[in-house]
């Protein structure tokens, strides 16, 4: 299995790409506006480098696979972005990336993990909650006009 390590910004292209095969088709499940705010651009990808954001990748063969975004707001860390290749979902990447959020999240002392995902995402709700995540709660995210789910994980 390839090695989860932190994300360049001179890969902020790749990144993007990555972003945008990862939610091919997801118009169908999930609110377009959702779908469309899930895929940044490489300019909004740089933009992360600057402001606050970890970006950690998995590289295969050439090819960035799989991403996650880690942030740190008052003590604690919230975990976003997380994508995979969709021609390489089920074979373990989302699970490593997200153990590697956890992991920086422990190291950095936080109390809690945060994420929020679409009920819809049932595959993805199920790998959060593989590794402990429990809800927390449940909100409609209005501008998306979708229910998210809140997943908490203490550390």
């Amino acid at each position: 299995m390839p090695r989860v390590v932190p994300a360049p910004a001179t890969e902020a292209a790749l990144l993007a790409d990555l972003y945008h095969r990862a939610w091919l088709g997801c118009e169908r499940l999930l609110d377009p506006r959702l779908v469309a705010d899930q895929r940044p651009s490489a300019t909004d990808v740089s933009a992360w480098f600057l402001g606050g954001f970890e970006i950690y990748r998995v590289r295969h063969d050439g090819h960035v696979i799989g991403a996650v975004r880690c942030c740190f707001p008052a003590s604690t860390c919230l975990v976003d972005r997380l994508a995979v290749d969709p021609d390489l979902r089920g074979r373990g990447v989302g699970q490593q990336l997200l153990q590697h959020a956890i992991g920086r999240a422990r190291r950095a002392g936080v109390t809690r993990v945060w994420a929020q995902v679409s009920p819809k995402l049932v595959a993805t709700q199920a790998l959060f909650r593989s590794l402990g995540f429990r809800e927390a709660g449940q909100v409609c995210a209005a501008y998306w006009d979708e229910d998210v789910l809140l997943l908490e994980l203490p550390v």
